[in-house]
C-alpha cells in the first residue's frame, strides 16, 4: 500500500504529520535565502552535554568574571545575604584574608540576629546605616523571636562597617516579603503570633519592578557615600522553608529565585559603566542548578559541602589573589553543630584540579559508606547489650528453674 500523495492528504492528517516529523519544509529553501542569520559579537550557544563536562564550570561564568582578582589579604570584605555567604566568609576567615577587618574576620557576616536575604531588607538596612530611615518605622524580630532595638549605637556600627568596606559580598534570596501596611517598611521575617497585627502587617511577593527598585536605592547609596565599595551579587541557590502563598513550597521557590535573578540581570544590564569595575554578578545559583548533578541535602535546601566546596574553589580561583596564604585556623571538627560539615568543606576547597561534578558524586559515594560505618558500629554497639540481655536473661531463666525445682522438692518431703 503506497502512502498517499501530499494533494490527496487531509488537512488534520497534514498537521499531524508536519507536527511529527517537526523537520525544515525544504519546498522553501531557494537561493534566494540562502543566507547565514546575523550573529553579532556575542552570540554564544547553549553548551551541550558533552561541552558542559568539558568546559567545565567556566561554561557558567563566561562573560560574568573579573580581569583580575579582586580580593587581596588586605582587603575589607563583607557579606549579606543567607547562610550560603557564611561559607564565603568562612573560607576568607580561615585562610589568613580579611586581615585589615577591625575585629575577627569571622565577623564578617552582617546578620544582627537575621540573615538579610530580600533585597527590600537589604535596602532597609542601606537605608538604615545612612539616615534614610526613621528607626521609630521599624519592627525587627531575629531569629530568636525577640525584638531588635534599632538603637543608635547600632545604626552607627553598620554605617561605619560598610564605609569600611571594599568589597561586599551581596547574597540575594528570596521575594517573599512581609510588610508593615502603615509605614510601608518591610520586616526582617514573619511575626510572631503576639506581635502580629492582620490589619498592620501584610505578606506581598515583590515583583520585578519592586525588586529593581531595591537594587536602585543600593547603588544609589554605595555611590553616595562609599564610591570605592565594590559589590559582588549572588544569587542564594537555597530554597525557602516554607511559603506563605496558597501553592506548593517548591514552585513557589523557584517563582521567588526568578523574580530575584531577572531583576538582578536587568539591574546589571542598567549599569553596563559599573559592570568588571564597581559591580560584578557571581552565578553560585546556577552553579548549584545547572552544573552539579545532586546538589542538594536531604533537607531539599541546603547544598552539601562538596558542592559548596566546589564553587568557593572557583570563586577563589578567579577573585581571590594567587599567594594564597596557609590556612591560619584549627580543625573545625570539634565544634558542635555543623563543625564536622564545614571542616570537611574547608578540606575540600583546598583540593585543586579536581572535576567538581566527579567529586560531588565520589563525595556522595564516601558520605554513605561513612554513615554506613557509622551504622554497623551502632548495630554493633547494640548487638553487645542485646547479647548482655540475653547472657543475663539466660542466668536469671537458669536461676528460677533452680529455685522452682528447690521449691517442689521442699512441697514433695
Amino acid at each position: 500500500m503506497t502512502d498517499p500523495l501530499p494533494d490527496e492528504l487531509s488537512e488534520a492528517e497534514r498537521a499531524r504529520r508536519a507536527l511529527i516529523q517537526w523537520s525544515l519544509d525544504k519546498s522553501h529553501v531557494r537561493l534566494g535565502n540562502m543566507a547565514r542569520w546575523h550573529k553579532g559579537t556575542t552570540y554564544r550557544r547553549m553548551p551541550d552535554k558533552t561541552q558542559l563536562s568539558a568546559m567545565g564550570m567556566d561554561a557558567l561564568g563566561d562573560g560574568w568574571l573579573p580581569a583580575e582578582p579582586l580580593i587581596t589579604p588586605e582587603t575589607r570584605v563583607l557579606a549579606i545575604g543567607s547562610c550560603f555567604a557564611r561559607y564565603f566568609i568562612l573560607w576568607l576567615a580561615e585562610h589568613g584574608f580579611n586581615k585589615a577587618a577591625p575585629q575577627s574576620p569571622y565577623n564578617a557576616l552582617l546578620r544582627f540576629g537575621s540573615d538579610f536575604v530580600s533585597p527590600a531588607v537589604v535596602a532597609q538596612q542601606f537605608r538604615w546605616a545612612f539616615d534614610e530611615l526613621d528607626d521609630k518605622d521599624v519592627l525587627w524580630i531575629g531569629k530568636d523571636k525577640n525584638i531588635f532595638e534599632a538603637t543608635e549605637e547600632r545604626r552607627q556600627l553598620v554605617r561605619d562597617t560598610l564605609l569600611g568596606t571594599e568589597v561586599l559580598l551581596l547574597t540575594l534570596g528570596l521575594s517573599e516579603v512581609w510588610y508593615d501596611r502603615v509605614t510601608g517598611e518591610p520586616l526582617w521575617r514573619a511575626l510572631t503570633e503576639d506581635q502580629f497585627d492582620p490589619e498592620r502587617h501584610i505578606f506581598r511577593v515583590e515583583t520585578m519592578a519592586q525588586t529593581l527598585h531595591y537594587l536602585e536605592t543600593i547603588e544609589r547609596l554605595r555611590a553616595q557615600h562609599v564610591p570605592n565599595m565594590t559589590i559582588i551579587y549572588t544569587v542564594s541557590p537555597i530554597r525557602l522553608a516554607a511559603t506563605f502563598r496558597p501553592v506548593s513550597a517548591l514552585t513557589a521557590s523557584s517563582a521567588s529565585k526568578a523574580i530575584v535573578r531577572a531583576a538582578l540581570d536587568e539591574f546589571l544590564r542598567n549599569h553596563q559603566d559599573g559592570l568588571h569595575r564597581n559591580l560584578f554578578y557571581f552565578p553560585s545559583y546556577e552553579l548549584v542548578t545547572e552544573y552539579f548533578v545532586d546538589p542538594y541535602e536531604h533537607d531539599n535546601r541546603h547544598i552539601s559541602s562538596t558542592v559548596a566546596a566546589g564553587i568557593i574553589r572557583y570563586f577563589v580561583a578567579h577573585y581571590c589573589s594567587a599567594d594564597m596564604i596557609e590556612r591560619s585556623g584549627r580543625s573545625l571538627n570539634d565544634l558542635e553543630g555543623a563543625g564536622q560539615d564545614l571542616e570537611r568543606f574547608i578540606q575540600q576547597s583546598r583540593i585543586a584540579g579536581t572535576d567538581p561534578r566527579s567529586g560531588e558524586l565520589l563525595a556522595r559515594i564516601a558520605e554513605l559508606e561513612g554513615k554506613v560505618v557509622d551504622l554497623q558500629k551502632i548495630c554493633d554497639e547494640r548487638q553487645e547489650v542485646i547479647v548482655g540481655l540475653d547472657q543475663a536473661a539466660r542466668e536469671r531463666l537458669d536461676l528460677i528453674h533452680r529455685l522452682d525445682a528447690e521449691v517442689k522438692r521442699i512441697q514433695g518431703r
